[in-house]
Order: structure tokens, then sequence, then C-alpha cells
């Protein structure tokens, strides 16, 4: 786990710096998402989700920065709290390919686990770019690295297979699938990430979005599958 973090800290501090020091950037594009949901009377209930999403594009080089969170308490106890964040760094072969670099970490109170974490790189290719639509796809091995909470670690090779599709639908409309695998030896991670967006004013926007995490092997008595559909405001900038 040390070597993960250290890695992941490297990956982060030489994508921003490259980033800081570009004179060739085109653009950084970046989210910010709140849901915020609280009832009173019979049943005391708060659900807070936050997101943030930030993308450079240069030259060379695109970096993309992601960072989720969830948060739910019923009568003053906590019932849900997750987190999940990314960085993955492209470094371009050519205007449709790059090789990448990319680290995640997850982490759910209520899984079972106390996180799990992966490492990967491999290659990505746009397959398909209409100008309206766009289709990405990744394929990459590294390592995960999971803790349950009773403290026991384990480690497993992955193959990671990803991709993303982008429709603008109309000037104010968006739609945004995302879809990955991460294939271990021990266990198998699938992870749907589907959203529309809707501007509402300039840089505020109105999201929908639908997530499915799905685990191969969990804890005895959880669930394999966890759902989370949200209602979000979006400041773009």
């Amino acid at each position: 786990m040390q070597l993960i973090r250290a890695m992941m800290l490297a990956l982060i501090l030489v994508g921003t710096l490259s980033s800081a020091i570009a004179e060739d950037a085109e653009a950084w594009a970046s989210e910010v998402e709140v849901g915020f949901v609280a009832t009173s009377g019979n049943t005391d209930e708060q659900t807070l989700k936050l997101r943030a999403d930030s993308q450079g594009d240069f030259a060379h080089t695109r970096h993309h920065f992601h960072l989720d969170s969830l948060q739910s308490s019923n009568n003053g106890s906590v019932t849900a709290q997750k987190f999940y964040g990314f960085y993955q760094a492209d470094f371009k072969l050519d205007e449709i390919s790059a090789v990448f670099g990319r680290i995640s970490h997850y982490d759910d109170r209520f899984s079972g686990f106390k996180y799990q974490s992966d490492l990967t790189s491999g290659y990505s290719r746009l397959l398909l770019d209409t100008g309206a639509m766009t289709l990405t796809g990744d394929v990459g091995v590294g390592l995960r690295v999971s803790e349950l909470d009773s403290g026991h670690k384990s480690e497993e090779g992955i193959v990671r297979l990803a991709a993303k599709y982008a429709w603008e639908v109309s000037e104010n409309a968006a739609f945004q699938q995302l879809l990955s695998s991460e294939i271990g030896s021990e266990s198998t991670i699938y992870r749907s990430d589907s959203s529309i967006k809707a501007t509402i004013n300039g840089s505020l926007s109105m999201k929908v979005a639908l997530t499915v995490k799905y685990n191969s092997v969990v804890p005895v008595d959880r669930d394999k599958m966890d759902t989370e559909t949200s209602v979000t405001l979006v400041y773009g900038f």
C-alpha cells in the first residue's frame, strides 16, 4: 500500500507540475456538483452528494482528476458513506491514440472493505468522432490492493477494459456513458456511470446520473451490486 500511495503522489505531482508549466495548453475544463436532500419531522434524514471533475488537454498530454463522495444520515446515524477518486494521465502518441497511467481509490464504509485501490497503465484510442459523438476505449494491466474491515489485505493483478461515450444531444443537453471492468485473478469489478446534463443558465446545469458498481467477490452478508441515482446542480468553469 505504501508503494501505491507513493506512486499516486508522484503521478499527481508530475501531472500537476507539467500542466502548470506547459505553454501549449488548450484549456482546462472543470465541474463541481452538489446535491442535498434533507427531511425533518417523523424522519430526520440528510443526504449530501459532492463531485468534482477536472480535465486538461495539452499538446502532448491529457490529465483527468475526479472525486466523488456521498454521505447519508438518518436520525443522527450515518447510513451511507462513500468516496471514489481517480487520476489518469494520457501521453499522446498521435491525434487518436495514447498510453496512460491511472490510479484510483474507492472507500465505502458499509461495503465490508476499508478500501480498494488500483494502479494501471495501458493504451487508449479514440474509436469514433462525428463531432457530436465520441467513443474512446482503454485497455491496460495493473495491480489492485484491497483491505477488509478485519484488516486482512490482498493484492492481485488486474486487466482493465474501459469505454467512454459522449453525445452532445443539443446545444443545451449532453449524454455520457462510462463503462469499465477490472478483471482480477481473485475478483472482478464492473462499473457503469450514465448521466444526462441540461444547461439551466450560463455555467449552471442540472444533471441526472445513475451509477452501478458490481463486485464479483464481497465479504459475507454484503451485496455484490450497489446502485446510486442522483440529481445535482453542476457549475462548470
